[in-house]
């Protein structure tokens, strides 16, 4: 019975915890919701500056030419300062960001041509904190189609600015295969330049054998002081032979003359071709 009445009184609880729950989340105020709100707001507050702004800025980057463009970036003159309207938008003037749009223009006015038609002018509210909104422009030019799109901050300020060109089919795989012959033609490139390396190598190791050739030939090689060292002292064991020799001969002519061999001169020693003297 205990059992039972605790559950109940756990149930019951549970109830009550779960309703003041759902009380307390409908009176807190979302700040997702109020933030929203806030951007809606703006967004619908400034929509025809956006949209005009938007306008006027693909019309004057069409009229101008590189040079101008240029020229008016770097003196820090304005959309404002060109038309004579107070947009309401970019009031911060001439930021990196517009100039960073202003170069992507000048590199992808050649694949665009002249502009025909403004077709269509969108904004999107952006989900992402510290942006406003995004204007989406779609063009008409005279090569193809192309959708400029900016992207606002909270403050209706340019902080990015893109130019997408709407390809073919066929431009598009003529670009793929641009790539890929390119990629490849790198690829073989810098293989054919590492053989080459490689092949070289080779050499390399032929010049360091014949290095080490010429130092074991020249460490072979007698030095010339050795060599004469070597000649002189053969010299001197000539001459102790030949004074062995005199002496020898001296004492045997002495004792076949039964004299002293001290009066005895021997004036020369030459030697005498063997032959055989016996007659037959």
């Amino acid at each position: 019975m205990k059992k039972t009445n605790f559950k109940k009184f756990l149930l019951l609880f549970c109830i009550l915890a779960s309703v003041f729950c759902m009380t307390a989340c409908t009176d807190t105020i979302s700040n997702n919701s109020a933030k929203e709100s806030i951007k809606k707001q703006e967004v619908v507050e400034n929509q025809r500056n956006l949209a005009i702004w938007a306008n006027d800025m693909i019309i004057y980057l069409n009229h101008s030419s590189d040079d101008q463009i240029k020229s008016d970036a770097e003196n820090a003159i304005t959309l404002d300062n060109i038309s004579g309207v107070d947009y309401k938008v970019n009031s911060k003037g001439m930021t990196n960001k517009t100039v960073e749009f202003y170069n992507s223009w000048t590199k992808s006015r050649k694949d665009l041509g002249s502009l025909v038609s403004i077709n269509d002018v969108s904004i999107t509210i952006s989900d992402t904190t510290g942006e406003l909104c995004t204007v989406n422009v779609d063009t008409t030019f005279e090569k193809r189609n192309c959708t400029f799109s900016f992207v606002m901050d909270d403050d209706v300020n340019l902080t990015s600015g893109a130019i997408n060109p709407v390809y073919t089919t066929g431009e598009k795989v003529e670009k793929a295969l641009l790539n890929t012959v390119i990629g490849m033609g790198t690829v073989f490139i810098v293989l054919i330049f590492i053989s080459f390396i490689i092949s070289l190598l080779k050499h390399v190791n032929k010049i360091g054998a014949k290095k080490e050739e010429t130092t074991v030939q020249t460490q072979a090689q007698p030095q010339p002081q050795q060599a004469a060292v070597a000649e002189v002292e053969e010299n001197n064991d000539d001459e102790v032979d030949d004074l062995e020799l005199v002496a020898v001969i001296t004492a045997a002519i002495a004792a076949s003359e039964n004299t002293s061999a001290d009066g005895l001169v021997v004036r020369s020693i030459r030697k005498v071709n063997k032959t055989n003297n016996w007659k037959r």
